[in-house]
């Protein structure tokens, strides 16, 4: 993989990222909100609460790429790349810390996880609160994604093992796992050194499937079964440490082929999860080796910082990485 890095935009560590369908990029820090224009120049900085205060998470809408929305502390602002003096919309739901904001594919609901272990969903059209998901997370909710082309599909994740899919639209759980009892049997047995926090969920363009990033330097991989249920589908385990990232890129017609994992350990993997010629349609073998139909690394490159944040653009196979340091890393994928 070719890398080159975009400094100027940050003075300390970055915390988030987040892609826009014109290729515009955005990173939240640890000092400010960044927005960068495509050939790498930081093009406005902002301090959303005209403080120093850190910008927990970022995310464009994925209909509406001129809307972008940033978390600090429990606020979340809504500003309009066109004009990004002053956000357009605030909203004070959350109870605590914000960890991650998330756009349903739709554009209509914005989703917002937090220490409480609480999920608050907004109508942004309507513009106000539209659901709390409560009662499972018994601990942090550190993630949040929506279900694409599913209309009120969504996961979570959390510092108690759990994942959860929700109905967000009657705010119940569809089913929910607990990824230490899953680990525990994968182990046979063993002792766990680390337990499964989950640092990071993200569901393919496709819905079907979601990648878990795990504590315990693990990748869980569930597949939906029907309208409700998830099922372990696969475990993959290179990391030596945490892995804090895990991202479907959006580029091309990948699907849930390929992956993106980042680590406190300082690498980043690329990982293909099945060889398309190896299934026909119903996802029964077609000849090929079963080595080349498991999952397996493509890239193992070493990053050199903990990674905090993994996005790709709609159009380019490249990645942007954020790390503790305050440079935004670009990847692009050879091969």
């Amino acid at each position: 993989m070719h890398k080159s890095s975009w400094s100027g935009g940050h003075t300390e560590s970055i915390l988030s990222l987040d892609v826009n369908a014109d290729g515009i990029l955005s990173s939240g820090g640890e000092d400010c909100l960044c927005v960068w224009t495509k050939d790498g120049s930081p093009n406005i900085k902002v301090n959303p609460s005209g403080e120093k205060r850190e910008i927990t998470s970022v995310c464009f809408s994925p209909c509406y790429p001129e809307q972008l929305y940033a978390s600090s502390e429990t606020k979340i602002y809504c500003y309009d790349l066109r004009n990004l003096s002053s956000s357009t919309l605030e909203y004070d739901v959350n109870e605590d810390e914000i960890n991650q904001l998330a756009v349903h594919d739709k554009g209509r609901y914005l989703a917002a996880c937090d220490d409480t272990g609480t999920i608050k969903v907004i109508d942004l059209q309507e513009k106000r609160l539209f659901k709390t998901l409560s009662r499972v997370h018994t601990n942090i909710c550190s993630t949040v994604q929506f279900r694409p082309h599913r209309p009120w599909g969504l996961v979570s994740g959390g510092m108690d093992y759990r994942v959860a899919h929700w109905d967000f639209s009657s705010g119940r759980v569809l089913h929910e796992v607990n990824v230490q009892e899953i680990a525990e049997v994968q182990e046979a047995g063993g002792y766990l050194i680390n337990p499964p926090f989950v640092h990071s969920v993200h569901v393919p363009g496709n819905g079907r499937k979601v990648a878990v990033g795990l504590e315990d330097g693990s990748i869980q991989i569930f597949s939906f079964e029907g309208k409700k249920n998830i099922a372990p589908w696969a475990r993959l385990k290179k990391h030596t440490r945490a892995v804090c990232q895990v991202h479907f890129p959006r580029f091309g017609s990948l699907g849930d082929n390929v992956l993106i994992s980042g680590g406190n350990d300082e690498h980043i993997i690329v990982w293909k999860l099945w060889n398309r010629q190896s299934e026909n349609g119903h996802g029964e073998s077609s000849g090929a080796s079963t080595e080349d139909s498991m999952p397996h690394v493509l890239q193992d490159v070493t990053h050199g910082s903990k990674v905090n944040w993994i996005t790709s653009p709609y159009n380019d196979k490249k990645f942007f990485v954020g790390d503790q340091t305050n440079i935004v890393s670009l990847y692009a994928l050879t091969g």
